[in-house]
């Protein structure tokens, strides 16, 4: 699994084939047909993985906070799971980041299925901050979060740690949701 992502993210859903994964992972193409029935199956799992990664890291860092957290502090959270699976897990989420536009219609269509699940987690937590007052009403909030979200998934094609980590990201995020961009005009 980690050789197929490894190569699904460099080479993408088309270019990559079971002969390279196989040869890389140091064994005979036919013996993946053992675990996959194909290369749909395969390239599912991986994006599957992705989807759950991603979700399974946001539900961690928000359920560690405590009653006091605000909309923001969820959200900050939220990022920061988010971004530490991106980075930490890169090939996985860089192969889906990679290929989601690449995969057949039907394989878009299920992992739409799974993604929502994590679409409804950040819509919830956009809603709070609207109601606690850190989002003007009159924004869209779906195109808020989709961007966002976009944000966040993609760091991995440019994001080099260099000593920074990821809460530190998350926390500029957050407080752009918090303060905004602009310096208060006196």
């Amino acid at each position: 699994m980690d050789v197929a992502a490894k190569v699904f993210r460099d080479r993408g859903y088309s270019d990559a084939s079971l002969k390279e994964i196989a040869e890389r992972a140091g064994m005979q193409a036919g013996s993946l047909y053992y675990h996959f029935d194909s290369k749909d199956d395969l390239v599912l799992t991986i994006m599957e993985r992705g989807i759950a990664g991603s979700r399974e890291g946001v539900e961690r860092y928000v359920d560690a906070l405590d009653d006091t957290a605000d909309a923001i502090d969820r959200l900050v959270a939220a990022f920061t799971g988010h971004l530490a699976y991106l980075l930490e897990e890169a090939d996985y989420a860089a192969a889906f980041i990679r290929m989601r536009q690449q995969v057949p219609p039907e394989i878009r269509a299920k992992l739409l299925r799974k993604q929502r699940g994590l679409i409804r987690i950040y819509a919830k937590m956009f809603e709070e901050a609207r109601d606690e007052g850190y989002i003007d009403p009159s924004h869209d909030l779906s195109a808020l979060r989709q961007l966002f979200i976009g944000a966040l998934n993609s760091t991995p094609e440019w994001f080099r740690p260099r000593g920074v980590p990821v809460t530190v990201l998350a926390e500029q995020l957050g407080s752009l949701m918090r303060h905004g961009l602009a310096h208060p005009v006196n």
